[in-house]
């Protein structure tokens, strides 16, 4: 997000600096404002104990520095912040083997057609599963650093993923304030959709401007300072890619 003379009643260096790391907020047009429509409800998101769920980032890196690991510019920022809140979202994922009848029947009824698409609006993994399959990507093939093979997607399919992931994206804002600053743990497994359709998007959008996705592969670090997506990698100021 790019700060202007326009900010009101705050001063510029104020909100710039409680912004730092926040994820970028998407407006939803398109397909996300249908999306949007369809939902019946956001998904539920809550802290967890506010007293003994707090995130201390400083003692996650200095457990990483004691063992051995040299801390990049992106997370010595990073360590620097105060213990922030921890975060915990309602999970919604696709029907699959392991998936009951009862679960099963539950999404059928729940789910609407988006596009051309019959899903459940608040499924995050399907706007994710989605907008890889009309790249014409893996969800893995986004990973690392290596910039070979980043344009090698057609151009109207990267429209038509763009659109997927940010309508997924745009699902996942309504259930978080703006900005977000504390953090969203992938070791919570309710909580992976939402960085699954982060990174998605992240990526796709690398693809078409990569100094515009920059902001989220950072903003997904600090959700995640243990960063299991990789992003810290691609980030700015992150560490030297290690694949």
């Amino acid at each position: 997000m790019v700060m202007t003379e326009m900010t009101v009643g705050q001063d510029p260096k104020t909100v710039a600096a409680s912004l730092e790391g926040a994820m970028p907020w998407l407006a939803p047009v398109g397909l996300a404002a249908e999306a949007l429509a369809a939902l019946d409800r956001p998904l539920l998101a809550w802290i967890q104990d506010p007293e003994y769920n707090k995130f201390h980032s400083d003692d996650f890196y200095a457990e990483r520095e004691a063992e051995g690991d040299k801390l990049s510019k992106l997370e010595r920022r990073i360590a620097k912040l105060p213990p922030r809140q921890s975060w915990r979202m309602e999970r919604v994922w696709s029907p699959d083997e392991e998936s009951s009848e009862k679960y099963d029947a539950a999404y059928e009824q729940g789910a609407v057609t988006i596009g051309d698409r019959v899903l459940h609006p608040r499924d995050l993994d399907a706007y994710a599963t989605i907008a890889y399959e009309l790249a014409g990507l893996r969800e893995d093939d986004g990973f690392g650093d290596d910039e070979d093979g980043l344009g090698d997607v057609d151009p109207e399919g990267l429209d038509a993923a763009l659109e997927w992931a940010r309508a997924g994206v745009c699902v996942l804002q309504q259930s978080l304030p703006f900005p977000f600053t504390d953090v969203l743990l992938y070791s919570e497994l309710d909580n992976r959709p939402a960085h699954r359709v982060l990174f998605a998007y992240a990526d796709l959008l690398r693809r078409r401007d990569a100094k515009a996705a920059e902001a989220w592969f950072t903003a997904l670090v600090y959700l995640n300072p243990n960063d299991n997506m990789g992003a810290r990698f691609i980030a700015p100021g992150g560490p030297a890619p290690i694949f």
